[in-house]
């Protein structure tokens, strides 16, 4: 196991004063205030942590570029024949299309107006639109075609899309486009493209986050009331929080936040969660009081596992379920996978350990591992590994059929791995590739993966601090606990006001806190998954 640096803080008396003002404010326990000061956070930011309406934080973010248009030519769409959405096959892409085929159907209840679904196959497609799913929309009769989560790289082929049968494509996703341009036929939601050069916290939103935007621009336009959609608009909102969440948006952003924390109540409504979603809380065992973490440990994992196992639509199908018995069964299939997937994960984690680069990991910069064992829809559970256990971005790899290895990526320390795939698409290195700032997928020929390691390797010094310096996997202590705050009612009172704050996540870590001057008093006790023991601080025992 790597044994990372510990960096302690040294409090200037600005951060004492700052992190005092910011446990006044949130009213938490002063151990907590002074965490979050050495993030930099002051007052105005703890208002913001504190917790808005969804509707104040809405206004504030302003709706993106694009919405109204999208909507409008959905609705036309509608109106003339049925819907055809093709969807990422991750959580982001599965939301997004029951978000959008929920909003359909009450608008249009009829039968005949069911929109059509395709979900590009992980494992033999990969990610975003192709000629087959594109095919399968004009063979049933779709009169306009919506692309979530993915399209924006895909400009070429939508545009001859188009330009072969006059349907114009409505992209909403929030990837940014780089080997390919963005199409130019249709309509695009994607704040990286179609607004200013810094989309600002527009940029931190997850595909089902804009279609939430684009779906309560239908509603309007659509002309229904807030009476017949007073369900429909928590579902959508419910949806969106769980892509927000499962796509690791960042958290440090009132929105994000806000819109989760809603979604974390509407989760605990039976009446608000589609039947899918309640079958897989019920395979997930979430039962009273669900927690900002179980959409993305929970939940998530049991959507995604489809994909990973080979039944890439599986999710999707799962989520705009109409009926509670269909719903249930697939739920089930999904936990099923889920269930196959961590073995097969497990498995790989094995192999990981007795892999003789174990030493190579720990200099990193950026890590390249070929797995024997892992597919390419576990493989991407292999990368997460690789980042928690040695603090480095990695890119694992695994064999396709055909020859080719595909690989997914999981960055940390604030390196865009998504960018530095997409250079190395560029320079001819990868068969094909995209991705954000935090995940990428690429495949790749074996004969080319010491050349893509020594080209991220070089990104990476690249993106190196403004000293020059490469980057370094360390641990920040956030603040230091003395005395008193060491009481087991102290730290009780910690562990509260930090579920009270919850989310946290990317942007927003959860504090680390540590002691000095201490001691184990006596051998830690082990029961089940707890560790109980004594720490003795000079004359104190805790």
């Amino acid at each position: 196991m790597r044994v990372y640096a510990w960096s302690w803080p040294d409090k200037s008396e600005e951060q004492i004063r700052r992190g005092k003002e910011v446990a006044s404010v949130l009213r938490v326990p002063h151990a907590l205030g002074s965490a979050l000061s050495t993030r930099g956070m002051d007052g105005s930011a703890a208002k913001d942590l504190a917790g808005q309406s969804l509707q104040a934080t809405t206004e504030a973010l302003g709706e993106p570029q694009g919405v109204e248009e999208a909507a409008a030519e959905l609705l036309r769409g509608a109106r003339r024949g049925r819907v055809g959405i093709i969807c990422d096959y991750d959580v982001d892409g599965a939301t997004s299309q029951a978000i959008l085929v929920e909003t359909l159907r009450a608008i249009l209840p009829a039968s005949s107006t069911k929109p059509i679904v395709v979900v590009p196959e992980r494992n033999t497609e990969g990610f975003g639109p192709n000629a087959r799913c594109l095919n399968r929309m004009v063979f049933k009769g779709a009169s306009c075609v919506a692309v979530l989560d993915c399209g924006t790289s895909s400009g070429r082929l939508l545009d001859r899309f188009h330009s072969s049968t006059r349907i114009a494509p409505v992209v909403v996703d929030h990837h940014p486009s780089h080997a390919d341009p963005p199409p130019k036929a249709g309509r695009l939601v994607n704040p990286w493209v179609t607004g200013a050069p810094d989309p600002g916290q527009q940029g931190t939103l997850c595909a089902a986050a804009l279609t939430w935007f684009v779906a309560r621009s239908l509603i309007r336009q659509a002309g229904l009331s807030a009476r017949e959609t007073v369900i429909l608009r928590k579902r959508i909102t419910l949806l969106a929080a769980l892509g927000t969440a499962c796509d690791m948006m960042r958290l440090d952003t009132p929105f994000n936040r806000t819109l989760i924390r809603v979604g974390v109540k509407l989760l605990a409504d039976p009446r608000v969660r589609p039947p899918g979603l309640t079958g897989i809380c019920e395979a997930a065992g979430l039962e009273g009081d669900p927690k900002a973490d179980d959409f993305a440990w929970r939940i998530g994992p049991r959507l995604n596992a489809g994909s990973r196992m080979g039944e890439s639509d599986l999710a999707a199908r799962c989520l705009r379920s109409t009926t509670v018995r269909g719903a249930r069964k697939l739920a089930d299939q999904l936990d099923e996978h889920n269930q196959a997937r961590r073995s097969q994960s497990d498995e790989a984690a094995q192999e990981l350990e007795h892999s003789p680069d174990l030493r190579v990991f720990e200099n990193g910069p950026v890590n390249v591992y070929l797995s024997g064992v892992a597919t390419p829809g576990t493989v991407g559970l292999v990368a997460s590994k690789l980042v928690r256990r040695f603090g480095w971005p990695a890119v694992a790899l695994s064999k396709r059929n055909e020859g080719s290895l595909a690989g997914s990526g999981r960055s940390t320390l604030d390196f865009d791995i998504g960018a530095a795939v997409f250079a190395a698409l560029e320079e001819g290195i990868l068969l094909s590739g995209g991705g954000h700032a935090r995940a990428c997928g690429l495949e790749v020929e074996p004969s080319r993966t010491e050349d893509l390691k020594a080209f991220l390797h070089e990104k990476f010094r690249e993106d190196a601090g403004s000293d020059g310096k490469p980057k370094q996997p360390t641990h920040l202590i956030d603040a230091v606990l003395h005395g008193e705050a060491l009481a087991g009612e102290t730290m009780l009172a910690i562990a509260e006001a930090q579920r009270r704050l919850e989310p946290w996540g990317p942007g927003l870590r959860l504090p680390i806190f540590g002691v000095r001057k201490c001691s184990l008093d006596r051998r830690p006790r082990r029961r089940k998954e707890h560790v109980f023991m004594n720490l003795a601080c000079g004359e104190r025992r805790f």
